[in-house]
């Protein structure tokens, strides 16, 4: 039996070993569907872990440990993200927890390290599975499932059942219920813009959007009570207060409204059309993983939406790009690129195919520029061809599992800077020191700070850690000063044990 993907399934329709499929779009505002079930099969005064809950990335697990948190209310189940495996051990061996969320990679490590046992798990989540398909996570996966009991019930969410879904589901899922939200393929397309945001910065580009805009009238579409609440006080902070407001949260637009905003992304095509179709304007606030859900919803034009303070930056990063492109087409010299970028135009405008392109370029170049391991590079001198190196201090190190390229893309890539002018990576524990040319060290720490580095945002500055000192000789110094004190044995050490330091000088002769 199909349910429409807004219903959320009764505690107990499934049974524990049952295995589930739901398809819905990534929307972690809708993950109360298939956490509610889980959770509630999870016995409170049992003090085991009994439900895990795999996730793409760390963002990702932070948000569905707070949409498990919501759906557990008052009972006594303890959740925990393990957003960093070394933060989550040092918890974990203070206090069990009955419901785990994690990337495959850090559960993995938990497992490993015998901080978490998986014998009494009877809950598996894997969510979204598409998205582990695409970033390579199967082998982690595929380690962690073998800790597994063989009872335990599996629930799987997808966006869409591709191929390499249907073979994780046959070898984790085997005949596994589906709940799938039925498409309407008799509703007209909905035509609409989108910003690509992270969760955490929604409020923010929600701001920024009603400043550009500045409609006369708008609804802000919040289908969960917390976003709900985030939205109606940043529109009270923001002016828009009381029941006449011009600006309001809801689920679905009033007719003549010159504006909605999608804050959370709706689960079906019904519920899109819902929200927006009394709307002149629509406004979709997605994560990138999230797009491929909102093009297949909306069945109509889905374009971006570009902010006037956001393409001032990009256009000032991108100067040193465009004036390579254009002496490229001013060559013209690229008929068989035309032939095989040709029918990419029947789906995508001509500008998205040239920066999926661009994109393509840069994460080649920046490859290519450290295509040799830190350990195999010569020892970096302090004069390059680019001009004098800096040290530049990062506050991205091991802990989050920053590598030398991480950094080296980062510079490329936000910075628009060329790998040449990049000297030698140090990744410590805390943080990172990277060398680069002393002609572009303020560029880069204007546009690398800020960014997002393994998850982290980024912090970038001189690097103010005092030289070490040489140990060789010294040239001579003012007035004929020689060696620093104590450094050859000399009687002048500058100290005497017991005695209070004297000022250090240059000597003087017999005639001064």
């Amino acid at each position: 039996m199909e349910h429409d993907g807004r219903e959320v399934p009764a505690a107990g329709g499934v049974a524990r070993s049952h295995n589930v499929v739901y398809v819905m779009p990534h929307d972690w505002a809708s993950v109360g569907q298939f956490l509610t079930p889980l959770v509630a099969r999870v016995e409170d005064g049992v003090p085991d872990l009994q439900a895990l809950v795999v996730t793409s990335s760390v963002e990702l697990a932070a948000e569905a440990a707070a949409a498990a948190v919501r759906v557990v209310e008052d009972r006594f189940v303890t959740v925990t993200a393990a957003t960093a495996a070394r933060r989550a051990a040092r918890l974990l061996r203070i206090r069990p927890v009955q419901v785990l969320v994690g990337t495959p990679d850090t559960l993995l490590e938990l497992v490993r390290g015998t901080v978490v046992k998986l014998d009494a798990v009877r809950e598996v989540c894997i969510a979204w599975a598409d998205e582990l398909v695409t970033t390579g996570a199967l082998a982690s996966l595929e380690a962690l499932m073998a800790d597994v009991p063989k009872d335990a019930g599996r629930t799987v969410v997808a966006a869409e059942l591709t191929p390499a879904v249907e073979e994780l589901l046959e070898r984790y899922a085997r005949r596994a219920r589906r709940v799938v939200a039925p498409a309407s393929q008799a509703d007209e397309p909905v035509h609409l813009s989108y910003m690509t945001v992270s969760p955490r910065a929604r409020l923010e580009a929600l701001r920024r959007v009603l400043d550009e805009l500045d409609p006369r009238s708008a609804m802000v579409f919040a289908r969960e009570d917390q976003t709900e609440k985030d939205v109606r006080s940043l529109l009270r902070a923001l002016g828009y207060a009381g029941p006449d407001a011009a600006v309001t949260a809801g689920v679905a637009a009033p007719p003549g409204t010159d504006l909605a905003v999608l804050y959370d992304l709706p689960a079906s095509r019904g519920e899109l059309r819902e929200a927006c179709s009394a709307a002149a304007r629509t406004v979709a606030l997605v994560q990138p993983r999230q797009l491929a859900s909102l093009r297949a919803m909306a069945g109509g034009t889905v374009s971006p939406l570009t902010l006037t303070d956001a393409g001032a930056r990009a256009r000032e990063r991108d100067a040193r790009a465009r004036e390579e492109l254009r002496g490229l087409l001013a060559r013209g010299e690229f008929g068989r690129e035309l032939l095989s970028l040709e029918p990419l135009l029947d789906e995508f405008d001509g500008v998205e195919i040239a920066a999926a392109a661009l994109q393509l370029l840069e994460r080649e170049r920046a490859a290519a520029a450290h295509a040799v391991t830190p350990a195999a590079q010569p020892a970096p001198t302090r004069e390059r061809e680019s001009g004098p190196m800096v040290r530049l201090f990062v506050n991205v190190g091991a802990r989050d599992q920053a590598r030398p390229g991480d950094l080296m893309g980062a510079i490329t890539n936000q910075a628009g800077v060329d790998g040449s002018a990049v000297g030698r990576i140090d990744v410590r524990e805390s943080h990172s020191t990277v060398e680069v040319s002393a002609a572009v060290a303020d560029v880069v720490i204007d546009r690398v700070t800020g960014t997002s580095i393994r998850g982290r945002r980024a912090v970038v500055r001189r690097d103010e850690e005092r030289p070490r000192r040489d140990t060789g000789d010294r040239p001579p110094g003012p007035k004929g000063r020689g060696p620093r004190p104590g450094a050859g044995g000399g009687r002048d050490r500058g100290f005497t044990r017991g005695a209070p330091p004297r000022a250090r000088g240059p000597r003087r002769g017999p005639d001064e």
